[in-house]
């Protein structure tokens, strides 16, 4: 359920705010894990990549290859792909779908087979020693399969996670910037595949330049719909192929897309697109399949014609982990839309802004571009828990850029047996926070009957069950009727659950849950940081509040919250 005291929040630089005040509590200083390393853009894998083989002399002279690569139409209005080219089609990865009867979505396109070429980049083993491919101008495709051969994959490699990518507008898989982002994906562990998304065979226009859009707003639609359906079939291809089939796993995939790409990485994860100029929007396709996002620069449209509907609301309910990495300089993907779009999104969630960044990308912001992003897909894609502990504690990567984290949440992953979820709930009349870990009670608030008047925020996180081994009990007062607050108390610190426990003001009600005390301000660096924050007594009323996000603990310190610190290390 949507929090209204969320929505509350989505004005302004909340996190940047939020930043500035935990690292004036100490907070941020504190935690090792707030700056982080740049990864190493070369992974600990060498790189071998599909067959794309072509014919250049297929190419008239003084044409640039690039025209078939991004599906450009000759001037006489017939087409041109990279299917014309190839070499060795059946040796070449391709995806066929066909569109749905839609016309809102799919224009002239609905129930026609599109053809999709892919590109798919992975990590092999050093004894790979098959030749590059030389582009024309020059660049590498490296160690590039031909004929039927079989990929090789790294020494005792079974099952590896794949990111699909998607180019932005106007773009191919074998542009400069696409290709070496394959390229440090593939070295990290991943297999890329990247379908030739042909936009121009679409529509024509400058990205950003609405005159256009709106001028062929049909077309524009189809493009950006058929999109998402392009990312899916690269996926189906991959998971069907005898050569990959085996060597996937489908339970770990992941999606990385530019400018537009970003778009086609949300509409992946059910995101409603904007159908017409009054609007209006609708849900071009849901991938389950997709268990972690990653947009640079993403296109969530413009103020005035964005991308997910009205004020972005295309976007609530979407609960793939999606990170957003933003330029502040950029007229062509403005921020300011990103973070309406991911301020509404349910699960997990990142924008990271990049000081000074147009459209496009800098060799400054390298570092912290593909930290952030593997750092993400490690959590999310990779399932990996050490990685989803270091990005809800993650502030910015040293050195590179001037990244700041502007709107973070983590979920927690699925709890095991000794595990539970503590769900935050807010009460609009009170002004008051509560979380529980017990699903019973949960139940009993959100069927709001028996006690009215509390919703679920959006937050949650993950605790140890009361009866596990790990961790130290959390002590549960309630303010005591009559002279107390109508407020919850938690703490596992046994000298002050004493000192509350005697107090007459408090009620103890048992012990809530488990988690790992901070050491000196902080916690394992495979742990969540649960930090508390105080209302100061406002109206009369104590009231405290737990969370994980640093945005949220930045919004509450500028409704003039005190932060009282972490005070629970928890499994992320």
């Amino acid at each position: 359920m949507r929090s209204t005291h969320r929505s509350r929040h989505v004005k302004g630089l909340v996190a940047l705010a939020a930043i500035v005040a935990l690292a004036s509590a100490g907070i941020a200083r504190a935690d090792p894990l707030a700056d982080a390393p740049a990864r190493p853009l070369a992974g600990p894998y060498p790189v071998a990549c599909s067959n794309i083989e072509q014919d250049y002399g297929r190419v008239p002279s003084g044409e640039p290859i690039a025209l078939w690569w991004e599906g450009v139409p000759r001037d006489d209005g017939s087409s041109r792909y990279v299917t014309e080219l190839l070499v060795d089609p059946a040796n070449t990865l391709i995806a066929r779908f066909t569109a749905p009867d839609d016309r809102e979505l799919f224009g002239d396109w609905r129930e026609q087979t599109l053809t999709y070429v892919l590109l798919a980049c992975y990590p092999t083993s050093p004894s790979n020693t098959r030749a590059d491919y030389a582009l024309p101008d020059g660049r590498l495709v490296p160690r590039m399969q031909r004929g039927a051969e079989a990929p090789i994959l790294p020494d005792g490699a079974t099952r590896l996670p794949l990111v699909v990518l998607s180019h932005g507008y106007a773009g191919s898989p074998l542009g400069e910037t696409y290709l070496r982002s394959m390229a440090v994906f593939a070295s990290h562990g991943y297999v890329v595949v990247a379908p030739f998304h042909g936009d121009a065979r679409y529509a024509t226009f400058e990205l950003g330049d609405l005159a256009q859009a709106l001028f062929q707003f049909e077309r524009y639609t189809a493009l950006q719909a058929t999109r998402p359906l392009s990312a899916s079939a690269a996926l189906d291809v991959m998971l069907a192929h005898p050569q990959w089939r085996d060597r996937v796993d489908a339970g770990r995939i992941g999606i990385f897309g530019g400018s537009m790409g970003g778009e086609t990485a949300m509409l992946v994860g059910g995101a409603e697109l904007t159908t017409s100029v009054t609007l209006s929007s609708k849900q071009v396709v849901l991938d389950p399949r997709f268990r972690g996002a990653v947009g640079y620069v993403p296109y969530f449209g413009q103020r005035i014609l964005p991308a997910f509907g009205r004020d972005n609301r295309g976007t609530e309910g979407v609960a793939l982990p999606y990170l957003a990495i933003s330029g502040t300089a950029d007229v062509v993907a403005p921020i300011g839309p990103a973070e309406q779009g991911v301020h509404r999104l349910d699960g997990s969630r990142a924008l990271v802004a990049l000081g000074g960044t147009e459209h496009g990308i800098r060799e400054l912001d390298v570092p912290d571009i593909f930290t952030w992003a593997l750092e993400w897909l490690d959590a999310f894609v990779a399932d990996d828990h050490a990685a989803r502990a270091r990005v809800s504690r993650m502030l910015r990567v040293s050195g590179g850029g001037d990244d700041v984290l502007r709107i973070d949440y983590v979920a927690p992953s699925a709890p095991t047996a000794q595990e539970r979820i503590a769900v935050e709930y807010y009460n609009p009349s009170l002004d008051h926070y509560f979380v529980t870990a017990e699903p019973a009670e949960a139940a009993m608030l959100d069927e709001g009957i028996v006690v009215p008047g509390w919703r679920r925020t959006g937050y949650a996180f993950k605790a140890f069950a009361p009866v596990a081994l790990s961790g130290l009990p959390a002590c549960r007062f309630y303010g005591t009727p009559g002279i107390g607050p109508d407020s919850h108390f938690f703490t596992i610190d046994a000298g002050e659950c004493a000192i509350v426990q005697a107090n007459p003001v408090w009620t103890f009600e048992g012990l809530a849950f488990r988690a790992g005390p901070p050491g000196v301000g902080t916690c394992p660096v495979d742990r969540a940081v649960v930090t508390r924050l105080y209302n100061d007594g406002k109206d009369g009323q104590a009231n405290h509040r737990y969370t994980t996000s640093h945005e949220v603990a930045g919004n509450m310190v500028g409704e003039r919250w005190v932060v009282e610190g972490p005070v629970f290390c928890t499994p992320p």
